[in-house]
């Protein structure tokens, strides 16, 4: 309201009048020390329209006085421009403030404020410390219609709004700052300084204050849309509050052909230099003030180079700093990554911020970490262990461990990866210090707090196997180099884990591609899976499971998933040999269905592939140790059962018998006599002492075989001894006819089958006199029984029986 009436006070005082000529209107215009004001038609009006400075009429005019001018027209405001110009020179001092002027009498029209500075062989400042200003596009308007421009020579620098970032900005030599209201707008004034400044060699310097507040702006480079100078530079330089930390980011730009050098940013962060293209990565959670230059380069003719940019600062806190020293590690290699780009979290090395750090040995690190927690970092370590040749090693043997890491790094270490290197024919063996390991299969899952991941390095992306400790896996040989990583099981921090986790070494070459050492448990079932399963193994490839277990046990092998493959030559096969035999227990190939087997020694089983299979080969076995049954024992013990049986059985029968023989008939004695009677009757029995034990009673006698060979060693021997209890077979012909009376006489015995083929004149038998009661041939008989038993040693032994006498028919005692 107080502009209004100060114009109408104005009007009334004559400083503003209209008045009409000759149909025209008439506007008097009083000058502000030091103004030039310029009145120009616009190139697009429709309306033929002049301005008249007394008689003469133009297109355009200037007034450097107070003068009245006279349009053609009743509304050239919608025709003319005015554009009031103050030129400033800055010699030596230039320091001062510029507010805008009102020109009441010509708010109708759209006006723009200009103000030329020049400072010869020095710089100046156009200073807006209080309002600030904000750059925007070209085709961009400001809310309250002010707008501002800053030139330097014929470069427009920008176009701003108020109420922005932008403090100030110097030019070199010269330039000018313009202040564009359009029609019918009431001015509102805005105070800022003038100021000189050392001597620049750049297009200009634009000071940039950040707030102490979360913000965000974006910037673009002079004469933008069009070309940046040629092989010219100009600077933002940024004022950052304590704790925020700033990130910028390019919006877009245009790509340039440079006839020499190229385009770069160079950021100055804190007295070090740091260059970047265009098409890089910008600087990112940057604490502290810093400055950014864009130089371009020699152009092609054709060329331009624009930019647009964004940064934004954001306010932080809880800053820790960590040096990490790795000079006394070898091959070693950390790395720091920030899970998620767009955490809080301010990850810095040697103050640039890094979303990802790496860290090598020999070398001593030193970080920034600001409002890090430990689920914002990822910590991975990777540690090369080579053995060119293996006289050369300085040790064939190794441990996997976790190195001790500085209690200020924050995170959680998620892996930690060996890569080993064997020598160029030698193997790799790996060993947990638990003792054993257990590969992780569907069915057979790791419930350890650490599972380690083998890969072969000419086999990338296919991973051998998967184990964790305590299994039945003693010992794992591998012919080829390989990496071996450590997980920790969920919720799990590797970094907690100082003792070694696997045992290694570095030997010869081994015959197999893979071999395994399996110790299995007691009643408890081992699936081993073959190498890379379930993506089967690569072609020519061979394993080995070398198993081992004590003789009371025995082994049940099955194959539980098997894997369909064709080849074309050399075919897949599964064997399975004992140790110690070079002979095969069992082989099958692929295309035959493996059976279950159980084996009662330490075994060996050995599968290969073939060269160029059609399918993926891959087995899963399982072997399940139980306590072995004594199938012996048990059969020595049915049969001695048996026997006992039958034994007291055949007693039982023979009692019997002899009982029932005695009750009816007193059993005759029938014995060789030398005094040529042959039978004794009435002898029921002899007297017996120690001596005359029953040596020689059988259940029976076969007659054919009894005395030949007794005939027959004592003519060899000169001399006859009768042999009992012994058997030998007699191959001679045999006579089946029975004894005649006249043969009695000649000394043969009587009532005894005796059929022989040797000599009829038999050898001289020695004199025998009758000792105890009529037997006189007992002594004789046993010595015959033991030297045949000396003699015939291993013959059948035969059983001991009661005494049963033969029967001796009474005819033939009467003879």
């Amino acid at each position: 309201m107080w502009r209004v009436c100060f114009s109408l006070v104005l009007l009334l005082c004559g400083v503003f009048q209209w008045s009409s000529v000759s149909g025209a209107l008439a506007l008097t215009i009083n000058l502000h020390s030091g103004d030039t004001i310029h009145i120009n038609r616009t190139e697009t009006a429709l309306v033929k329209c002049d301005v008249c400075v007394g008689n003469v009429c133009q297109s355009a005019v200037a007034l450097r006085q107070d003068t009245e001018v006279n349009f053609t027209c009743q509304q050239p405001e919608d025709i003319f421009t005015v554009e009031i110009i103050k030129h400033i020179e800055c010699s030596a001092k230039c320091n001062g403030s510029i507010t805008p002027e009102q020109y009441p009498s010509l708010q109708s029209f759209s006006r723009t404020f200009t103000w030329n500075v020049k400072a010869p062989q020095k710089a100046f400042s156009v200073d807006f410390t209080k309002a600030g200003l904000r750059q925007i596009k070209p085709t961009e308007s400001c809310q309250d219609k002010h707008v501002y421009t800053v030139f330097t020579g014929t470069t427009t620098v920008g176009r701003f709004c108020r109420l922005g970032t932008i403090k100030g900005i110097q030019v070199p030599l010269e330039g000018s700052v313009s202040l564009k209201v359009p029609g019918k707008e009431q001015l509102d004034p805005t105070t800022f300084g003038i100021s000189v400044k050392n001597e620049i060699k750049l297009l200009a310097i634009i000071n940039v204050a950040l707030p102490e507040a979360d913000s965000s702006q974006e910037f673009f480079s002079p004469n933008y849309p069009n070309s940046f100078p040629d092989d010219d530079e100009v600077t933002w330089s940024f004022l950052v509050p304590p704790k925020y930390y700033t990130t910028m980011r390019i919006q877009n730009y245009t790509e340039t052909k440079c006839r020499k050098q190229d385009v770069r940013l160079e950021y100055q962060l804190n007295g070090k230099r740091m260059v970047k293209m265009l098409s890089d990565a910008q600087l990112s959670e940057y604490p502290g003030p810093f400055n950014l230059t864009l130089q371009n380069c020699k152009m092609e003719p054709t060329s331009s180079l624009t930019l647009h940019f964004k940064t934004s600062a954001v306010k932080r806190g809880n800053e820790v700093r960590c040096t990490v020293d790795l000079k006394k590690e070898e091959g070693l290699e950390m790395r720091i990554k920030k899970k998620k780009t767009n955490s809080t979290c301010i990850l810095k090395q040697s103050s640039l911020i890094q979303d990802t750090i790496t860290i090598s040995s020999a070398k001593v690190a030193h970080l920034t970490l600001i409002e890090c927690k430990e689920d914002d970092l990822q910590l991975n370590i990777y540690q090369n262990i080579v053995c060119q040749k293996q006289t050369n090693c300085t040790s064939s043997e190794f441990s996997l461990k976790v190195p001790v890491l500085e209690r200020c790094l924050p995170g959680v270490l998620e892996q930690v990866t060996w890569h080993l290197y064997s020598p160029q024919h030698g193997a790799v063996e790996l060993m947990s210090p638990l003792g054993s390991l257990q590969q992780s299969l569907p069915g057979q899952t790791c419930n350890s707090s650490l599972l380690f991941t083998v890969t072969e390095k000419d086999q990338p992306g296919i991973t051998m196997g998967h184990y964790c400790p305590q299994g039945a896996i003693q010992k794992i040989q591998i012919r080829s180099n390989i990496t071996v990583t450590a997980f920790p099981a969920a919720g799990q921090d590797l970094r907690q884990m100082t003792y070694p986790l696997l045992k290694g070494s570095f030997t010869e070459t081994i015959p197999e591609s893979y071999i395994f050492t399996v110790l299995p448990k007691k009643d408890t079932s081992v699936l081993l899976a073959t190498p890379a399963w379930p993506a089967g193994m690569r072609p020519y490839a061979t394993v080995s499971w070398i198993v081992s277990f004590s003789p009371p046990f025995e082994a049940q092998l099955e194959f539980t998933n098997i894997s369909q493959v064709s080849c074309q030559s050399h075919p897949t096969s599964i064997k399975v040999q004992k140790q110690g035999s070079r002979g095969e227990a069992y082989s099958w190939r692929i295309d035959e269905k493996p059976k279950a087997v159980v084996l009662e020694e330490s075994f060996y089983l050995n599968m290969s592939n073939c060269h160029q299979p059609k399918g993926t080969f891959s087995v899963v076995s399982q072997i399940t140790l139980l306590k072995r049954k004594n199938m012996l024992l048990s059969i020595v013990l049915s049969v001695v059962s048996v026997v006992l049986v039958l034994m007291v059985v055949a007693l039982a029968v023979v009692c019997v018998i002899n009982r029932k023989k005695k009750k009816q008939k007193a059993p005759e004695v029938s014995v060789y006599n030398t005094n040529g009677h042959a039978f004794l009757p009435g002898l029921h029995g002899f007297p017996q002492t120690a001596e005359d034990e029953d040596f020689h009673i059988y259940h029976s006698i076969d007659d054919t075989l009894v005395y030949s060979h007794l005939l027959k060693g004592g003519i060899e021997m000169k001399r006859f001894q009768p042999t009992v209890d012994t058997y030998q077979a007699f191959t001679g012909p045999v006579e089946r006819q029975p004894l005649k009376e006249h043969e009695e006489d000649k000394g043969t015995d009587v009532g005894v089958y005796r059929p022989f083929s040797g000599p009829h004149i038999p050898p001289e038998l020695p004199d025998r006199s009758p000792k105890q009661g009529g037997r006189p041939a007992i002594k004789d008989e046993q010595m015959a029984v033991k030297e045949s038993e000396d003699q015939t040693h291993g013959t059948l032994a035969l059983q001991r029986a009661p005494i049963i006498e033969p029967e001796v028919d009474d005819s033939e005692i009467k003879h």
